[in-house]
């Protein structure tokens, strides 16, 4: 990206300071903390899915958007004409299309100069560069196969059954499933999906020790005991795409605390040597307080892993856990449909090649500044249908269609879903300690 120090991870500066002095003043309390402000403000995006802000500044009152189809990034007109040159904003905006300075083959525009490494330095601020430092998660060796027994899961938040769904896919056996969940739509879909092989247990907020010391035992420790926890608790106080977040004290964002306060409960006791994982996720754009406080009662840092490397959709998330080989590359694999087409279907043509991300509200499926609709049929423009959302996640085809559930339904149930490619990726690994089908 572009930063003005030469202590920035992902942009140069030029040595003539004096011609860019406006811009340091300008830019003076930013440049202080620009790995945080870039992850708290670059990532805040508007309803096309494009920056809300300045990809040099992450400010700026106007911006230009750029009009490569796979870009997302915004540049303000103040930064445009103060390091590239006065009146190039004009320019840009008068000509047409205008595309960004990290889309160009070109390195340097003015002062303006392209960092060669930028994906990987940016790689390093989003995933792995902690500022908090924990205790390395406990390392469980793989057992012989004889060894092997049934996992038995504990999911908080579970959706519409996503962990289940790729257990299975992996051919893992699957002894006992405890979900809670209090959608209902979500509900119609595990037991209609999973006949009998999810134990609903109703609002977490509900799961709670006894009052009385010798009141019995808790009740996750009657449904245990559990070799794995996974979860990821609601998002939409916490995302900084929604202005009207109410913080993660407040609201759906306090939910949180559920999911460690139920892990320590989960875990083995003192004195049992057995493996124990756990996963929970939750969006990249968020503020760092937030996420340092995810980590601090997780005492963990997560990774980050964006689906359009498996599959047809932007989806940048975080995740915390124990898994083995969280840290490595996400891999597509030969049944992994990566782009928009291969999710269509007959007689229908992508505009795009992979989509923005697709969330509860129905008009996340339009991309670009245009609000554009992804696909053509009968040389008409038209929206992803329920099955083709469903592909872009990776689900089975009708996975969600039950009940005479709506398609506004059905897609809020895909928009508070994980996608099934990078959970498989971070699954995988639990093969080499439970029972296969």
């Amino acid at each position: 990206m572009f930063y003005m120090l030469r202590t920035c991870p992902v942009l140069l500066i030029p040595y003539n300071m004096s011609s860019i002095a406006k811009a340091i003043l300008r830019m003076f309390y930013m440049l202080r903390t620009c790995p945080s402000w870039f992850v708290e403000w670059g990532y805040q995006l508007d309803e096309d899915g494009y920056q809300s802000y300045c990809s040099v500044c992450c400010s700026g009152r106007e911006v230009l958007m750029c009009e490569n189809r796979n870009c997302w990034r915004s540049f303000c007109v103040e930064c445009v004409d103060l390091f590239v040159g006065p009146g190039t904003a004009e320019a840009a905006i008068k000509g047409n299309p205008w595309i960004c300075y990290l889309c160009r083959p070109k390195i340097t525009h003015g002062l303006l100069r392209r960092r060669r490494d930028w994906p990987s330095r940016l790689q390093g601020i989003l995933s792995n560069k902690h500022d908090q430092e924990f205790d390395p998660p406990k390392l469980y060796p793989p057992l012989p196969a004889e060894n092997r027994k049934p996992i038995r899961v504990l999911s908080l938040f579970d959706g519409i059954a996503t962990g289940l769904l790729v257990l299975k896919m992996l051919r893992i056996k699957v002894e006992r499933y405890i979900a809670s969940e209090i959608c209902e739509n979500a509900i119609a879909v595990g037991t209609t999906r999973h006949p009998g092989e999810i134990t609903y247990v109703g609002d977490i907020r509900h799961i709670t020790r006894k009052q009385a010391p010798d009141s019995g035992p808790v009740e996750i420790q009657k449904w245990g005991p559990f070799d794995l926890v996974i979860g990821g608790s609601p998002c939409n106080d916490i995302a900084v795409v929604n202005p009207a977040r109410k913080g993660i004290y407040e609201c759906t964002g306090c939910l949180f605390f559920d999911f460690p306060r139920l892990l320590h409960e989960a875990q083995p006791k003192a004195g049992e040597d057995r493996p124990f994982f756990w996963l929970f996720e939750n969006v990249v754009a968020m503020d760092t307080h937030f996420k340092k406080v995810i980590s601090q009662h997780l005492e963990s840092n997560p990774v980050m892993f964006d689906a359009q490397e498996v599959s047809a959709a932007h989806r940048n998330r975080y995740f915390w856990g124990n898994l083995p080989g969280m840290n490595r590359p996400l891999v597509a694999t030969g049944n992994d449909k990566l782009n928009l087409q291969d999710c269509l279907e007959h007689g229908r043509v992508a505009k795009f090649s992979k989509v923005c991300t697709i969330t509860t509200n129905p008009n996340s499926v339009r991309q670009g500044k245009g609000q554009e609709f992804p696909v053509i049929m009968k040389e008409k423009e038209d929206v992803l249908w329920c099955t083709e959302m469903e592909r872009v996640f990776g689900f089975p085809v009708h996975y969600t269609d039950v009940s005479n559930t709506t398609r506004t339904a059905r897609q809020k149930l895909l928009g508070r879903s994980w996608s099934v490619p990078v959970i498989r990726h971070l699954f995988s690994p639990l093969k080499e300690y439970f029972a296969s089908m």
